[in-house]
C-alpha cells in the first residue's frame, strides 16, 4: 500500500494511511478530494474549518469529510492520525444486503450534515489499528473485504450519533450539492489542468456565467476559482510525492501559469514551499 493522503479512488478504491505522524510546529492543509474520508486523531490540538464552521480538534476526535468537500485543518505541535479514504460508490454497492446501514451511509455520503467532527471517540483507535494489522497479514486480493468489514463497523459505531450528525427533519431529502453544482464539479475534474474559462464552462453546461458562479458558491461555500486551485494543489502534492520533477514542470502540468505563481499559491494555502513539502514526505 502506498502511504499517501493523495488517493485516486479510480485506481485504489480503499486506502488506509495508518498512524501518520507530523512533528512540525504548525501543520495546515486546505483541500478537497473525490473520495470520502474518515480521519481519527491520536495526538494533536487545533481546528478544522468545514461548511463555514470552525471546530476544535483534539486527541480522540473523529472527522468525516464528503467527496469534493473543501476543508481546512490546522494543528499546532505534533499531529498523529489515521486516515481512511474510499470510493463511496464501491462501498454503497457492497452494502446492498444491509439496507439499514446502507440508508445511514447514504446520509453521511450525500446529505447536508450538521456535524462532521465528533470528539471523545477513542474507541475508533482500535478499529483503525485492527484494520491495519489485518491488511498486513492478508493477501492483496482479500484486502478489499477487510476494508468493507471495517467500514461496516465504523458505520454501526456512528449510528447512535445520527441526530447529532444529521437533522433529518430540517434537511429531509436535501442533497449537499444541487444538480448544477455536481455538474460543475464533474466539469472541473475534466478540465482543471487547463486555463479556466468561465465562458467555456457556461457554453458546455448551457447555463449563464452569473448563475454558475452564484450557484457554486451557494452550494459549496467556495468560489469556482478557489475550488480549482484546491484541485490543482492536490494534484501538485501527488507529483511532489511521486516524482522528481521541478516546480516549474509541475506548475504547468496541473494548470498554473508559471512556477513562481505556483510556489506563491502553494505557500499561501499550505503554509510551506513545494520544496519543503517534498522534503518532509
Amino acid at each position: 500500500m502506498k502511504l499517501s493522503t493523495i488517493v485516486d479512488v479510480r485506481k485504489e478504491p480503499f486506502h488506509l494511511n495508518h498512524y501518520k505522524s507530523s512533528r512540525k510546529q504548525v501543520w495546515e492543509i486546505y483541500h478537497a478530494h473525490p473520495c470520502m474520508e474518515f480521519l481519527f486523531v491520536y495526538e494533536g490540538q487545533g481546528s478544522v474549518e468545514v461548511n463555514k464552521h470552525q471546530l476544535r480538534i483534539e486527541s480522540g476526535t473523529l472527522l468525516m469529510f464528503q467527496p469534493f468537500q473543501l476543508h481546512r485543518i490546522r494543528i499546532e505541535g505534533p499531529f498523529v492520525r489515521s486516515v481512511l479514504m474510499f470510493d463511496p460508490y464501491k462501498l454503497d454497492a457492497a452494502l446492498l444486503a444491509f439496507s439499514g446501514v446502507r440508508k445511514w451511509f447514504n446520509i453521511l455520503w450525500k446529505q447536508q450534515l450538521t456535524c462532521q467532527v465528533l470528539p471523545q471517540q477513542h474507541n475508533f483507535a482500535k478499529i483503525f489499528e485492527d484494520l491495519n494489522r489485518k491488511l498486513r497479514s492478508v493477501p492483496a486480493n482479500k484486502q478489499q473485504e477487510e476494508f468493507i468489514l471495517c467500514l461496516l463497523s465504523i458505520l454501526q459505531q456512528l449510528e447512535p450519533f445520527e441526530k447529532e450528525v444529521y437533522n433529518g427533519q430540517k434537511d429531509k431529502n436535501k442533497p449537499r450539492y444541487n444538480h448544477t453544482a455536481l455538474q460543475m464539479i464533474e466539469w472541473i475534474e475534466l478540465h482543471y489542468k487547463e486555463r479556466f474559462d468561465l465562458n467555456r464552462m457556461s457554453e458546455d453546461l448551457h447555463l449563464s456565467t452569473y448563475y454558475l458562479s452564484h450557484t457554486f458558491r451557494q452550494s459549496t461555500g467556495s468560489s469556482i476559482t478557489e475550488f480549482i486551485i484546491s484541485r490543482r494543489l492536490k494534484e501538485a502534492c501527488l507529483l511532489l510525492e511521486t516524482t522528481s520533477e521541478t516546480a516549474g514542470f509541475i506548475a504547468q502540468e496541473v494548470g498554473f501559469l508559471n512556477g513562481s505563481y505556483f510556489c506563491r499559491v502553494f505557500k499561501t494555502v499550505l503554509g510551506i514551499t513545494p520544496k519543503a513539502y517534498r522534503m518532509q514526505v
